[in-house]
């Protein structure tokens, strides 16, 4: 039985690596940059971000209502924490979140996200189409709100729901969104694989930009994972994602404790060419890293993730865990 159990990890693995060579290959979609509320697809997670942003399959996930609600079941403990992100071009965000395992049955969660893009300067086109600089900046800004409910179905399955508001702003226009995820973990019979599914920013918009009504579409993502843990001290996640005007991208991470108190990651996103702009750093598309250190009920993680010539995004996340006297087993 243990052979056929590795025998089966090992298709798996090729299977997951094919798909991952196989996705790069797609062009940049035709759509690409025509949905509204784009920083929807931003996720909030030090961890996940080092690991090439891939989470939908890894179960106990303590930022699993960024990736797959279904995944906040079965958590040791509550937790709450908070996740800062200095993006490329001096644009920058965080989270905060609080997320609760009731019981074995029952997990909720809160979370809210910003962004910030900084001083972006205000230009114009003239006739001949050039661009002039008008001296003046502006700027955007974008809020996300959101509760998150995950259920027990069986011991072989877990389902959950986030509920997100959204409140987006560009210079002096703004706009309103109401959408939900849905997220689906599937504990399968060989416990060193979970596999996850998660559709999220399914919903519509509430207000408009301007004044002509204009109906912006939400970015919706679908996405696959599995998460895989080779050893006790080793694990590897592995997603492919489709959001609206884009194409399919691959997603994988890899994660090695040395110790109970220090945790390396590494991790590569296949929509690397996006952001290769044939410049010195170009080769560093897709490229992420990051590590985790433990101490008592604290939990540091930081993540390096490059985009090319455009630059780097750094996130630091910090959670405490609550000791809410409660402990679920995994059945």
């Amino acid at each position: 039985m243990r052979k056929f159990n590795n025998l089966r990890i090992k298709y798996v693995l090729n299977l997951a690596f094919s798909l991952l060579l196989i996705v790069p290959l797609f062009a940049q979609h035709q759509d690409a940059g025509t949905t509204g509320f784009a920083n929807l697809k931003l996720v909030y997670s030090a961890r996940a971000n080092s690991m090439g942003s891939a989470s939908t399959g890894r179960s106990k996930n303590f930022d699993g209502m960024q990736f797959n609600p279904a995944s906040i079941l079965r958590l040791p403990e509550a937790a709450i924490s908070s996740t800062f992100m200095d993006h490329f071009v001096g644009s920058g965000g965080g989270s905060l979140q609080y997320v609760v395992p009731k019981n074995i049955y029952h997990s909720y969660g809160l979370f809210i996200n910003y962004w910030n893009s900084g001083e972006i300067d205000r230009t114009d086109i003239s006739s001949s189409g050039e661009l002039i600089e008008l001296n003046d900046t502006f700027g955007a800004q974008n809020i996300v709100a959101g509760v998150s409910y995950a259920r027990f179905i069986s011991p072989a399955i877990d389902v959950g729901g986030n509920v997100k508001f959204i409140w987006d702003q560009i210079d002096e226009s703004n706009a309103t969104a109401a959408v939900v995820d849905l997220g689906l973990l599937h504990h399968t019979a060989n416990d060193k694989i979970k596999v996850g599914l998660s559709m999220r920013n399914l919903g519509a918009q509430i207000s408009k930009y301007s004044e002509s009504k204009y109906d912006e579409k939400l970015p919706t993502v679908y996405s696959a994972g599995m998460g895989f843990d080779f050893t006790e001290n080793t694990l590897m996640n592995l997603d492919i994602s489709k959001a609206a005007g884009d194409n399919f991208i691959g997603k994988f991470g890899i994660e090695h404790k040395l110790n109970p108190a220090l945790s390396l990651r590494t991790g590569f996103r296949s929509n690397a060419g996006d952001y290769n702009n044939g410049g010195s750093l170009a080769w560093t598309s897709g490229l992420s890293l990051g590590l985790g250190w433990n101490w008592k009920r604290y939990t540091i993680d930081y993540s390096l993730a490059s985009y090319g010539d455009l630059g780097l995004a750094n996130q630091l996340s910090i959670r405490y865990g609550l000791n809410t006297g409660f402990l679920p087993s995994e059945n």
